[in-house]
């Protein structure tokens, strides 16, 4: 059993099961960790000693543990007395090693990108930001809560979200082939014929569809403009293979950008819309979602001052600032974390039945896993305990985001910096994953 004093700045406890006494002091800043005997103790709390008392009479016993985190320098701690959190459990010393930790390794690691946005929260309502560094460096210009970063595949995840409602919508048959819905281009097979792969094998990445080799990227703001059917027939550098199934589908899992591109068409094809148009009438609107776009040549222009300068891997930026990307339902979002943390704890309510953007069964059925691929849902990844994982990686920037379905907590970090490796090594998925435990 335990028994405490406090005051003002300080805690003292009594462990009488080890007869061990102990106390904290906190102020500016400053903890200190010590290890007192009785007499100190017993003297500690009466009322005619003044605060400064107490604050002498506990340094008089031996220092277990002290940190210091003035808000001037960066937090740091020293630690005395390797058992301090056994000696004295109940303190907050351990508590703020560990974050001091975090911060620390946060503090290296966003000075590997020029500039960071990171949203961490439950809701539109509920949730915390931060942002680091620059989002042009050659204009001294930083990165501010109305900073827009490159989603990069992240788009994926809403393209299909916009497939979903078209679904609910009667509008489409996700387990009809995508043929049925395509007229302006149809999928063909290596043999010419017309493929049976349905619309759920597209988004789920299991339709034989690949991309060629280094496509989806390199083109330039200022070259001329190449259509969605030229993309698709292998006829632009920018993607050199026709796209075609391949493999029967639901064979094998090939990522695909050319995929997402049938689907780009095929929702024009069916609603008669512009791909961008389309996304915002069913999506974007109904959330109010005013900081996320698809970056057509019109939006560019209008949202032009807000976008953050990207750089590649030996940090000189792109020529233009950011190349151009006509693969919009693939890679050509552009987003505050925020506004992605707004969409993503929508799609968790809907998974609990409390959403106007999907119905409960429309939602669940993007996250129930692909037979022999249970790793990937459709136009999401399945990482295990109850978290959903989207991620994206351009030649302009790198970006994470992580669900948990459970707990309703989403993470959101974006960086205008290709790193030249994926999450993992860059640094991006510890900042989803640790960063968020002491925003």
């Amino acid at each position: 059993m335990m028994e405490f004093k406090e005051g003002l700045g300080w805690k003292a406890c009594y462990d009488d099961e080890r007869n061990l006494y102990t106390a904290q002091r906190k102020w500016r800043g400053a903890y200190h960790l010590y290890e007192i005997d009785k007499e100190i103790y017993e003297k500690l709390g009466i009322k005619e000693r003044d605060e400064d008392d107490a604050d002498k009479l506990i340094m008089q016993g031996r220092c277990l543990f002290e940190a210091d985190d003035d808000y001037y320098t960066s937090p740091y701690y020293t630690i005395h007395d390797e058992n301090y959190h056994e000696l004295a459990p109940w303190s907050g010393a351990k508590w703020i090693a560990e974050k001091t930790d975090v911060m620390n390794k946060r503090d290296r690691l966003v000075k590997n990108f020029p500039g960071l946005y990171l949203c961490y929260g439950t809701s539109k309502a509920d949730h915390i930001r931060n942002v680091f560094g620059f989002s042009d460096k050659e204009k001294n210009k930083k990165v501010d809560m109305d900073t827009m970063f490159p989603a990069c595949s992240i788009s994926k995840f809403v393209t299909a979200i916009c497939v979903m409602k078209m679904y609910e919508l009667g509008m489409i048959n996700i387990d009809d082939s995508i043929n049925n819905y395509l007229h302006s281009w149809k999928l063909l097979t290596l043999d010419g014929k017309e493929s049976d792969a349905t619309i759920r094998s597209v988004l789920s990445h299991t339709a034989g569809i690949m991309d060629g080799e280094d496509a989806f990227y390199g083109l330039r703001l200022g070259e001329p403009e190449i259509s969605l059917i030229d993309i698709l027939e292998g006829k632009t550098k920018y993607n050199n293979r026709p796209a075609r199934s391949e493999k029967s589908y639901g064979t094998s899992f090939e990522y695909s950008d050319a995929g997402y591109c049938v689907l780009q068409l095929m929702i024009q094809d069916v609603t008669g819309k512009a791909f961008e148009d389309a996304v915002r009438e069913m999506v974007f609107d109904g959330l109010e979602l005013e900081n996320m776009f698809f970056a057509t040549p019109n939006n560019i222009d209008i949202f032009n001052a807000r976008m953050a300068t990207g750089y590649d891997d030996e940090d000189k930026p792109i020529p233009g600032r950011f190349p151009l990307v006509p693969d919009l339902a693939a890679s050509g979002l552009w987003s505050t974390p925020e506004d992605l943390l707004i969409i993503a704890a929508e799609f968790i309510k809907a998974l609990n039945g409390n959403s106007s953007l999907l119905q409960k069964e429309t939602a669940l059925e993007m996250i129930k896993p692909v037979e022999n691929f249970t790793w990937t849902g459709l136009g999401i990844f399945l990482n295990g305990d109850n978290t959903l994982v989207s991620k994206g990686w351009g030649e302009n920037g790198q970006c994470m985001m992580k669900m948990n379905t459970q707990k309703g907590e989403i993470s959101v970090v974006m960086a205008n910096k290709n790193p030249g490796v994926d999450q993992a090594e860059s640094g991006i998925e510890w900042l989803v994953d640790c960063y968020t435990y002491f925003i």
